[in-house]
């Protein structure tokens, strides 16, 4: 089954403090060299990241974690875990649609080329609802993954359908969702403007049928189902070393460039233990 492809990339990764998910290149790693006072980072992609950790050539990974992956184990020690971000996908519809949730099997339906049960009509998923074609759109802005998150999860790899307006602009999303009252629009957080946000329940075989919310709670613990962990794994004897860097990746500053990039941080208080973790070793 295909799954998540756009975690991997094949380049090569040199020795470095930090390697991992490219979604962190940019602002985020010059953070992180400014607090470790040398050039640290090197974020090159997950794949890369995760055999130069398991190798030994760097000292932390951060790595996109697929559904039950096993964590790298680092050459000749422990690795300590931090679950520092997640990309969510966010499920927004026009403010009249009685909708309040729905289900990965729903969206499926909605956004897939070949789904089981084809919906092109809300009263499609549910009988008693008003009769109202659906617009689906996606908007993935740069640096972002929705489409790839989704297309992973949600169609377990399949194509979308044809005439599902892929990477559209934030603004015309906005538009949508304003004028619209068939729109469906996946996006990387909840709309600032009109338009509301439905509750995903996973529903698949062995897995919970309730509906939660992207807050990030929901989407730190793992209970919303449209997301992927962004998981910081640290060699247990580099702790002290790191700890500088760490005490800045785990700062409100750090999770407010991770927001900008369309990831939802770890929330304050998680953060906050993180750093005790740290002062408690």
């Amino acid at each position: 089954m295909k799954f998540l492809a756009f975690l991997f990339s094949t380049a090569a990764l040199g020795a470095a403090d930090f390697v991992g998910s490219d979604l962190l290149a940019g602002p985020v790693a010059r953070g992180l060299d400014l607090a470790a006072g040398k050039t640290a980072a090197d974020f090159g992609g997950t794949l890369p990241g995760r055999i130069a950790f398991a190798e030994g050539r760097a000292a932390a990974a951060v790595l996109m974690m697929r559904d039950r992956e096993v964590a790298p184990a680092p050459a000749g020690t422990t690795a300590v875990e931090f679950r520092i971000a997640s990309m969510a996908v966010v499920v927004a519809t026009h403010g009249s649609n009685r909708a309040e949730q729905i289900t990965l099997e729903n969206l499926a339906n909605i956004f897939a080329r070949e789904p089981r049960a084809p919906a092109r009509n809300w009263n499609d998923l549910e009988p008693s609802a008003r009769s109202e074609l659906i617009t689906p759109a996606v908007t993935s802005p740069a640096g972002t993954l929705v489409l790839e998150v989704f297309q992973g999860i949600a169609l377990e790899g399949q194509a979308f359908r044809g005439d599902v307006r892929q990477r559209i602009e934030p603004s015309l999303a906005a538009d949508l969702l304003a004028s619209r009252a068939g729109t469906i629009v996946l996006m990387p957080r909840p709309p600032s403007g009109r338009g509301k946000v439905l509750q995903v329940a996973d529903g698949r075989p062995g897995r919970s049928a309730t509906a939660y919310g992207p807050d990030e709670n929901n989407i730190h613990n793992g209970d919303y189902p449209l997301q992927v962990p962004l998981v910081l794994h640290v060699r247990k004897d580099r702790l002290a070393q790191l700890t500088p860097a760490l005490r800045w990746l785990f700062s409100d500053e750090a999770a407010a460039l991770l927001e900008k990039q369309g990831l939802t941080p770890a929330p304050k208080a998680v953060r906050t233990r993180f750093v005790q973790r740290l002062d408690t070793r």
